[in-house]
């Protein structure tokens, strides 16, 4: 059997038997995986720091053709997860964001824009990026390589394009908008301060300092997020 390795994020683990453990590891080359690592819960593991959640680890794996969990041979440490967990709110948001990433992608799909987000983010974070503006970036870009992020400056009734200050609204069923010209009372305000957090997340690299939203913005942006997730995850 060919061994494989890819560079990969440790999104969770599991207990197996008295020893063994159950990954679940985003790859760059071969996606979402789920594999066992055996022995990796006893005092003298060879894997050491580097399938702990939230590490960034160069995994060699192999897979029978019968089975759907692979078999992680060896690993190697690329980054340390331990930058993230000193700082209690930081962990439990990369954590949350990690979360996502499982609950998002099929297995095996192999997304590389999706990894260079989560890896965009993750340092971010480390780099103390503002939590409330990190997990909304990463919630904004993860809706639309989803597919599911609608278009927030284009009216979906006249085609009109909108004006940056212009009032507008998120429509019933969540996935278009209407100017003010359009709409008929129904749907969801989007006051400018919320379509400004939006542009700025959609055309700004995380890392710029300038021009970053406000806060009341972000806290909307986070909330409409929400509504789109839950109707993803409920589809």
């Amino acid at each position: 059997m060919p061994l494989h390795e890819s560079d990969s994020i440790i999104l969770k683990t599991y207990p197996l038997a008295e020893a063994d453990r159950i990954v679940v590891f985003f790859s760059r080359d071969y996606g979402k995986l789920r594999g066992v690592a055996n022995g990796v819960r006893r005092m003298k593991s060879h894997f050491g720091a580097s399938l702990e959640p939230l590490a960034r680890s160069r995994v060699t794996f192999f897979q029978k053709e019968t089975f759907d969990l692979v078999r992680i041979r060896s690993t190697e440490l690329v980054d340390s997860p331990l930058k993230l967990l000193g700082d209690y709110d930081r962990a439990i948001l990369v954590a949350h964001v990690a979360d996502l990433l499982d609950r998002f992608l099929p297995d095996h799909e192999v997304h590389d824009a999706v990894f260079r987000l989560f890896n965009l983010v993750r340092e971010s974070l480390i780099d103390a990026c503002p939590l409330e503006l990190a997990r909304c970036y990463f919630e904004v870009w993860m809706l639309r390589l989803a597919g599911v992020f609608p278009d927030l400056f284009t009216c979906s009734l006249c085609l009109r394009r909108m004006e940056d200050a212009e009032r507008r609204v998120l429509l019933p069923g969540l996935t278009s908008v209407g100017c003010s010209r359009c709409e008929r009372g129904e749907g969801i305000d989007m006051p400018s301060r919320t379509v400004d957090a939006f542009r700025w997340i959609l055309t700004r690299p995380l890392s710029e300092d300038s021009g970053r939203p406000a806060t009341e913005g972000l806290q909307h942006v986070g909330q409409l997020d929400k509504l789109w997730m839950d109707r993803f995850f409920e589809r």
